[in-house]
This record gives C-alpha cells, structure tokens and sequence, in this order.
C-alpha cells in the first residue's frame, strides 16, 4: 500500500548500448488506488512498477542496514566456503555443489 507522500510510477527497462536505465517515456498510470496500480505503455519491454521513490531510496537507516546486511552475508558465505573445503571428508557431490553456489554467490 502506498503511505502518504509516496507514488507509484509506471516505468520500463530502457537499454542504450550496453548499459540501462528505467525510463518512464510512454507509461503512464490511468488507475488504481493505493492497493493496486494500472499502467499503460505504448510499447513492448520489460514493465516495472516503481514505489517508494525518493527520499526514501537517500535514508541513511536504509543505508546502514544494506551495508551491515551485505557485510554480514560476505562472512557467512566465506565461513561456508573455507568450512567445505576444510571438511574432505565429508566431500560428496552434493557439498561440491554447496561450494561452487557459495563461490558464486560470494562473487
């Protein structure tokens, strides 16, 4: 639901080159309340809809928890990876599977 202050935006994925960006050239919002939305593009791509925009997106709170969040998961997947490789006897297919997806998740 939508709080006070905040909207919605119809948007699209709009790629130049090799990078993107969402743009909002030809969406539009023709309706909805604040449980749902209803958009309208004279296009096809990839749709989105944007909440929240704002000065929520530039709160410190929301930074710090991203921050503390990515850090945390960072040391739990390199405790995950440095504990399959310690642990050979335990090696099977499956925690070889278990440590390429840590690797992978900790790239």
């Amino acid at each position: 639901a939508l709080r006070a202050g905040e909207e919605a935006l119809c948007v699209f994925w709009k790629t130049t080159g090799t990078e993107g960006q969402w743009s909002t050239e030809g969406c539009t919002q023709v309706g909805g309340d604040t449980f749902h939305s209803v958009c309208s593009c004279n296009h096809f791509s990839t749709f989105a809809i944007l909440m929240a925009v704002g000065e929520i997106l530039d709160n410190f709170a929301l930074r710090v928890v991203t921050h503390v969040g990515m850090s945390v998961s960072l040391v739990c997947l390199f405790l995950a990876i440095v504990t399959f490789l310690l642990c050979r006897s335990l090696w099977s297919v499956s925690v070889a599977l278990h440590l390429q997806l840590s690797i992978c998740l900790f790239a």
